[in-house]
């Protein structure tokens, strides 16, 4: 079996919403604790990181300290993150929030699946869709910045990319 030198991961993160009305993820998917996420990816039988590999793990702004722990015990070191800056506010609980978080992290020193692209803004601005859908935006920076192939984890049927891509999720018909 292959190992992929970049993995991108959209973990169901414990998002449950405020208040009296549900309104969170889970009223979409079935979550995980932040503790059992490692585990799940882990026991996937897909997640296969190749020794040099890059990681992009997508996070709300509640989970950011935990994405890093995540990666910690994933095997790779957090570096930077790019915020998807969308064009209107969801919902929040402290504040109604515009970004989502799409971590970047190492495994080995993460050059050798590195383009020359040095264009590449650390930015994506790009509309709202549907709960959960990443922008195609995001995707085209994953591929402009590291090499395939690509493994994508906690996969929605509509992100299905091309014959690089390897999908994994509950919800991948790919």
């Amino acid at each position: 079996m292959s190992r992929f030198a970049t993995i991108v991961i959209d973990p169901p993160w414990p998002e449950r919403g405020g208040g009296r009305i549900k309104r969170g993820a889970d009223r979409h998917y079935s979550l995980l604790s932040v503790k059992r996420i490692p585990q799940v990816i882990q026991d996937s039988g897909v997640f296969r990181p190749a020794d040099d590999a890059h990681l992009y793990l997508w996070a709300t702004g509640t989970y950011l300290m935990d994405a890093g722990w995540v990666m910690s015990e994933l095997g790779f070191k957090y570096k930077t993150c790019v915020p998807w800056v969308k064009n209107r506010a969801g919902l929040g609980q402290y504040f109604r929030g515009r970004c989502e978080y799409l971590c970047f992290g190492v495994r080995g020193d993460g050059y050798a699946v590195r383009t020359d692209d040095r264009g590449i803004e650390g930015v994506i601005e790009a509309k709202r869709g549907l709960h959960s859908v990443k922008p195609e935006e995001s995707f085209e920076l994953i591929e402009r910045r590291s090499h395939g192939p690509f493994l994508e984890m906690f996969s929605r049927a509509h992100t299905a990319r091309g014959p690089q891509w390897t999908h994994w999720g509950m919800e991948t018909t790919a």
